[in-house]
């Protein structure tokens, strides 16, 4: 959302870049431009062909990876959002010390972004899950069985009824979603 190319960015991408990043700050004091210069030409910017698309990048490596962005008080929310954003959530980087600390703060995100803290406006929002569905239910045409109309072949309920009895086939007979959520958490 945002690119004039969808591109496929993966973990590998990310992990080239706190390598980088991680023996960079072994070396002494940061060089922001050297770290920008990196991610957004090199690492990740290596793979963008569209010139638009480099400009973009380019702006958010310079906006968001400077010292500014490691300074107690700075945060990643607009200074006058368009929407409130949900509980008035901060996105910033926490000063703590203890891992459970950590925790605690990822457990207040909202359940969903806004896009104003990426510099979108919160249109982006509205077609980024209108794109979502409509790949659902392109997926789900796709998926059908293409029948030639004769009586011989089963029907589409019968193919999707018998997939989702499968599907639950395979749960184990106490599934009970909320205390999976419990206990992934203490993950």
């Amino acid at each position: 959302l945002g690119w004039c190319i969808p591109y496929e960015y993966n973990n590998g991408d990310l992990q080239s870049c706190v390598l980088f990043l991680e023996k960079h700050l072994y070396n002494g004091p940061i060089s922001w431009s050297t770290f920008q210069y990196m991610v957004s030409a090199v690492q990740y910017g290596g793979k963008i062909t569209d010139s638009l698309d480099v400009r973009l990048f380019r702006t958010y490596t310079e906006e968001w990876l400077t010292e500014r962005t490691c300074e107690e008080n700075y945060s990643y929310n607009p200074d006058e959002p368009i929407f409130k954003i949900p509980n008035d959530f901060r996105y910033n980087v926490p000063s703590c010390t203890e891992h459970a600390d950590y925790r605690k703060y990822i457990e207040q995100f909202p359940e969903i972004d806004s896009p104003e803290i990426f510099g979108l406006h919160p249109n982006a929002d509205l077609t980024f899950r209108v794109k979502e569905a409509t790949s659902l239910f392109q997926t789900l045409g796709e998926t059908q069985p293409k029948g030639s109309g004769g009586d011989e072949g089963v029907s589409r309920e019968d193919v999707v009824y018998e997939k989702t009895t499968e599907l639950l086939g395979r749960l184990p007979d106490d599934y009970v979603e909320d205390e999976y959520k419990v206990k992934i958490k203490k993950l």
